[in-house]
């Protein structure tokens, strides 16, 4: 279903509603942004009202980020043997794809279906200053009580694409208040630690025995005010990932149950410490109303030895996919 979203410089930004079985999700043309993931009625994921709200709101909430997510240091990366220097729109940092990234870019639909909807973005050679052009599609599509994420990439060079959606989930839905009693497992022995401009120092540390260890179920909450988390009012962290199943959450107060897989070798857990308060889709939000879990390579992994690279070569149809599963007890 396709209604009337919002108005932006005279051009109609339209919102698809896909569905089947107790999954019900609605996409927004700009950003290719997952505005409600309705499980059985109860709405488990953060939103706006409109295009500005998401504008002024900011957060990244929902989105499609690109080109690359996460930070890359001073702005900074050689591919090919020539130094590129991106907008540096967080501190000293670059951060998911710049000063107008995808979150910001209107999509095209291609396709769209009852239970499925595919959008496209073209982003010229040079744009914030990235090499080639690269041509982006994401498919969302609700099937079995799942809602996947498919993003394929081509570019005409050499250049970075790390793709991820930037939802912000409550699993005790989306104006229950904090998402802190939601139980969290994330299937990762390490992680990524940071600098104070969040930037990893190259260093995989493990989380057994620390606020970081999500091996076994926990409520997102039980070490939130831990000193460790001070400078980023929580969780802001990256975890390197054992396995395709990355995570599962639960939701006490509804019995929603998710979980979530992607082929990405990285997830960021943010539990968004940084909300101040926010108009959102029906009402305030404040400091951890939701927690993103963005799958993606590791921040920077571009200048650093040990880690994957975010590279799509010239000519290469590149994929990487996101799955939400839903149950409810």
């Amino acid at each position: 279903m396709k209604q009337r979203y919002d108005v932006v410089d005279g051009k109609d930004i339209f919102i698809y509603t896909i569905k089947r079985d107790k999954v019900e999700v609605d996409i927004v043309e700009m950003g290719a942004r997952i505005n409600a993931i309705r499980v059985d009625g109860v709405d488990v994921v953060l939103g706006y009202n409109s295009v500005n709200d998401y504008m002024v709101g900011g957060g990244y909430i929902g989105a499609t980020v690109g080109r690359v997510a996460n930070r890359i240091a001073g702005g900074v990366f050689t591919l090919g043997g020539k130094e590129y220097k991106l907008y540096t729109n967080n501190g000293k940092n670059h951060l998911h794809g710049g000063k107008v990234g995808f979150d910001k870019k209107i999509f095209v639909v291609t396709d769209c279906t009852d239970s499925s909807v595919t959008m496209e973005y073209v982003s010229p050679d040079g744009e914030e200053n990235y090499p080639g052009t690269l041509k982006l599609t994401v498919k969302f599509t609700v099937e079995h009580n799942s809602l996947i994420i498919d993003f394929t990439a081509v570019s005409d060079k050499d250049t970075l694409w790390c793709p991820t959606n930037h939802a912000y989930f409550n699993l005790n839905g989306e104006q229950s208040g904090d998402c802190l009693t939601n139980l969290l497992q994330i299937n990762a022995d390490y992680y990524t630690p940071v600098d104070e401009g969040l930037i990893p120092t190259g260093e995989k540390r493990a989380v057994k025995n620390t606020p970081f260890d999500f091996n076994t179920p926990k409520n997102v909450g039980k070490d939130i005010t831990d000193k460790s988390l001070a400078h980023t009012s929580g969780y802001d962290h990256n975890y390197v990932l054992s396995d395709e199943h990355a995570a599962h959450l639960e939701g006490p107060d509804t019995g929603i149950i998710m979980d979530l897989y992607t082929d990405m070798p990285c997830v960021q857990f943010y539990s968004a410490g940084k909300i101040v308060e926010i108009n959102g889709k029906s009402g305030i939000y404040r400091k951890w109303a939701g927690f993103c879990l963005e799958p993606q390579y590791c921040p920077n992994a571009i200048n650093m030895e040990g880690f994957e690279k975010p590279i799509i070569k010239k000519g290469e149809v590149k994929k990487h996919y996101i799955r939400y599963q839903f149950h409810k007890n």
